[in-house]
């Protein structure tokens, strides 16, 4: 009888026995830009969303539409002469109706002129840009105009830019993108 309590407790201390793990809090350091996009290499995948901090909300990241081969998006690259990390192609979607559009930085102009889109292809111009420092789209139109920070630049290849003029305040949706779409 004397055995049974001592039993007893025998189970409840093994029944509780510390736990084998230890919990410790790991603060994540904040990354710079380039050190995530290393980071992204690194795993040998595409930039998404979630990587992307402080994205305005007039953007949006995508990457699940229909894409070219990537020969084509190669050759594409090629042309425009974007091959390297530092340039990304701003894409001119739908939506300009012949408007003066300028795209530059605060040191180099990349583009000003009419833009008109393409309804067969819905394209109205591609543009080269150095995506090393925040670049500025503007319409004379709407006198509206939207800056793209070189933080996203540089995650992504293709910028798509697509025009609301009934939108006075905000007059573009941009889109960011590592695929290149195919032209109807």
């Amino acid at each position: 009888m004397k055995k049974l309590p001592f039993l007893a407790l025998l189970i409840l201390f093994a029944m509780c026995k510390s736990a084998s793990h230890t919990y410790t809090k790991t603060v994540k350091k904040e990354l710079t830009v380039e050190e995530r996009i290393e980071e992204i290499k690194e795993e040998n995948r595409l930039p998404e969303a979630s990587d992307v901090l402080d994205l305005p909300n007039y953007a949006q990241v995508r990457d699940d539409f229909r894409s070219v081969s990537d020969k084509t998006r190669e050759n594409y690259l090629q042309g425009m002469r974007a091959l390297e990390n530092q340039y990304s192609v701003v894409i001119l979607t739908q939506g300009f109706k012949g408007e003066n559009i300028s795209i530059k930085n605060d040191s180099k102009s990349f583009y000003n002129g009419m833009t008109m889109s393409d309804l067969a292809t819905g394209i109205a111009k591609s543009v080269r840009v150095d995506n090393a420092k925040n670049f500025t789209i503007y319409d004379s139109f709407t006198k509206g105009e939207v800056t793209i920070s070189s933080d996203n630049a540089k995650m992504f290849k293709f910028i798509y830019v697509m025009k609301n003029n009934n939108n006075k305040e905000t007059p573009f949706k941009v889109t960011f993108s590592n695929t290149l779409r195919p032209v109807r």
